[in-house]
């Protein structure tokens, strides 16, 4: 069976300018660059911290927030982030 997380990263629609930059979905550290949408990480099982956040003007991790998961064998965990319009504010993250 599948074990991992489904991170889907997404952004209110009048900010048209996150079109051109991309987000970053750190994993226990581990930097993986992905557009904007939904992409599945095959993990084994255990603790997880997620950081979601993306490069923006002359911030490195603009939008950036974080949330610790437990995965168990076989099972796959689903994330969602979302930039709301204010640039500068946190993403919000939640388990779905």
């Amino acid at each position: 069976m599948t074990t991992g997380i489904e991170v889907k990263t997404e952004f209110f629609p009048l900010a048209w300018m996150l079109y051109f930059s991309t987000p970053i979905i750190e994993i226990n550290g581990q930097k993986n660059s992905r557009k904007w949408g939904q992409h599945f990480f095959e993990l084994q099982p255990g603790e997880y911290t997620v950081k979601i956040y993306f490069p923006y003007f002359m911030q490195n991790q603009c939008g950036a927030n974080q949330i610790n998961i437990s995965v168990l064998e076989g099972q796959v965990r689903k994330i969602s982030y979302n930039m709301p319009p204010f640039m500068f504010s946190k993403g919000t993250i939640k388990v779905d």
